[in-house]
């Protein structure tokens, strides 16, 4: 018998199983948990998390580009960076195309930390992906992808 044979909303297939939402919910909260719980270990959260992956992506990116992509208001995406360059992780300066504006980069030690980050996230996915095999991973990350834009987009 498989896991979600044995789970106890089974009883409840035509209600709380069968609503996609409920689902997506409920695998998403449990994803959350493992990756918060990943991130602890470098004492980091989601914010800081986002941030470095964008860094890590580009040669600098601004204040207010970054704290738009990671979904975070520019005045709140302050304290974030404060510690990302308390700790070495980014440096923030003056853009040199534009002296107007404040541009973030990562630094050498960012970089190796996303490395270990990266590895962290994989082991937590796998863990949580376990009953998929990998053709299933990449048709699940596939469907997920195709909801990006609706979750994204500014109202």
């Amino acid at each position: 018998m498989s896991q979600a044979e044995n789970h106890p909303l089974r009883a409840f297939s035509d209600g709380l199983l069968a609503s996609t939402g409920f689902l997506l919910a409920m695998v998403g909260a449990e994803s959350r948990r493992r990756w918060v719980r990943s991130l602890e270990r470098w004492e980091l959260r989601p914010s800081h998390f986002g941030a470095l992956m964008i860094l890590g992506q580009v040669e600098s990116i601004g204040q207010q580009e970054l704290g738009n992509l990671i979904g975070i208001d520019p005045r709140n995406l302050v304290p974030v960076l404060d510690l990302l360059e308390t700790r070495g992780l980014a440096r923030r300066g003056t853009d040199p195309a534009d002296r107007r504006r404040h541009a973030v980069r990562v630094t050498a030690r960012g970089r190796q930390l996303l490395g270990k980050l990266h590895r962290s996230g994989a082991v937590a996915e796998a863990e949580l992906l376990h009953a998929l095999d990998p053709k299933q991973q990449a048709a699940l990350r596939d469907l997920l992808l195709k909801l990006v834009p609706t979750v994204s987009a500014k109202d």
